[in-house]
């Protein structure tokens, strides 16, 4: 590891220490600020609205003007986002906290493109787990540290000073970038506030062509998680309330599952990272749904703290999988010159996906807190039939 990939995994050290602190306990603070779950599902709705839109620009800024200057500008306009969280009166403060960060993502696609660009096509598999794991090291005691603080002083005391530690972590993590991060992209143009707009409309078209220029098995490992992503935001947005509500597990336990969930992503995601290079993106995949489906089903009937501890032991088991076989695959199949257009074409789908999906989460949460997950269940089926039907891997990999 050397140059942008140490640089990254640097900076994101503190970006995974400090949101690994927020994962357990934000909807409950949302909650605590006044939100039901149909309004959280609403707030999650905006914020993906809101970072679909910027993505497409986003795509083609990778690929014309470059990556490195959108990615420093943005994670300080990210750092100060979260200011609104801290100075929260109700949840209203931070929807608007949550559209300006959303915004600011309008940088993912040129990290994505700077990512692949900087790891070799033999050792992608091992890349990408090295990318899942290192910078997990010091967020091993985080989800602990946030239940301390939600314990000790309350849902909404604990977690203002939580996103203090986001907003003093991601300052860190963009003067890494400024210093260290340098440009892929060959004679890239400085950006023009003037043409954001003309770059906008050119970038809906370049979905349409970006689409015509996939081969037939990114299309369908496109849609198999475009499904995948629309099925995310019921557990990432609502895990948290149902442990509380239904599993009934205190502040402390719920930061230890979450801390024993890291632990498990830390040991096993190089072996894990390897066995993707040896057995192949696809394979890698479906033996991760294969453990999410019926994980999620213990899931629901989990009614104490060492049930549910279990549980998430096997969806970490499973993410050290599924993340690292993604990535690679998508970089196996993507050419270097389209990556940034394709990858953000792909990525901006499957975050539209989660718009409506959020809404309807945070309804079915309502109606009944088991719902979301039941269709979460069904919906992860569906994307393992696609995978294991329709998708290959490409014979000779894209450098």
């Amino acid at each position: 590891m050397r140059g942008n990939l140490l640089t990254l995994i640097a900076s994101w050290f503190f970006v995974y220490f400090s949101f690994s602190m927020t994962f357990s306990f934000e909807s409950p603070f949302f909650r605590a600020l006044g939100a039901p779950p149909t309004i959280i599902g609403l707030m999650g709705s905006i914020g993906s609205l809101m970072l679909g839109l910027v993505r497409i620009p986003g795509a083609y800024i990778a690929d014309k003007y470059g990556r490195r200057q959108i990615i420093v500008t943005m994670t300080f306009v990210i750092a100060f986002s979260y200011l609104f969280y801290i100075f929260a009166l109700d949840w209203k403060f931070v929807l608007v906290g949550m559209i300006l960060s959303s915004l600011a993502l309008i940088y993912q696609p040129a990290l994505d493109a700077i990512l692949a660009d900087s790891i070799p096509p033999e050792k992608r598999g091992m890349g990408y787990a090295a990318v899942n794991v290192i910078p997990s090291i010091p967020t091993i005691f985080a989800p602990v540290i946030a239940g301390y603080l939600v314990e000790t002083y309350g849902i909404v005391a604990g977690m203002r000073l939580v996103y203090s530690v986001i907003l003093f972590c991601m300052l860190i993590a963009a003067l890494i970038r400024l210093f260290f991060l340098r440009e892929t992209l060959e004679h890239p143009q400085r950006i023009k506030l003037g043409e954001m707009l003309g770059a906008f409309k050119s970038s809906i078209g370049a979905i349409a062509e970006a689409w015509k220029e996939m081969p037939k098995t990114l299309k369908f490992v496109t849609v198999a998680f475009l499904i995948s992503a629309f099925e995310e935001p019921m557990f990432r947005m609502f895990a948290s309330l149902y442990v509380f509500d239904v599993v009934g597990v205190n502040e402390i336990e719920w930061g230890l599952v979450n801390t024993a969930s890291i632990a498990m992503t830390l040991v096993f995601g190089f072996p894990f990272g390897k066995i993707v290079d040896k057995i192949g993106r696809k394979k890698s995949i479906l033996i991760a749904y294969s453990v999410y489906i019926p994980s999620t089903f213990f899931f629901l009937s989990s009614r104490s703290f060492p049930h549910l501890l279990i549980v998430y032991l096997i969806f970490a088991a499973g993410g050290c999988l599924i993340m690292p076989g993604y990535n690679a695959l998508l970089a196996d199949l993507i050419p270097r010159e389209k990556r940034g257009r394709i990858m953000g074409t792909i990525i901006t789908l499957n975050i539209l996906a989660t718009v409506p999906a959020s809404i309807l989460g945070g309804a079915l949460y309502e109606f009944t807190p088991a719902s979301p997950f039941i269709l979460e269940m069904i919906l992860g089926a569906t994307v393992g039939l696609i995978i294991l039907f329709k998708v290959k891997e490409p014979k000779k990999k894209e450098v």
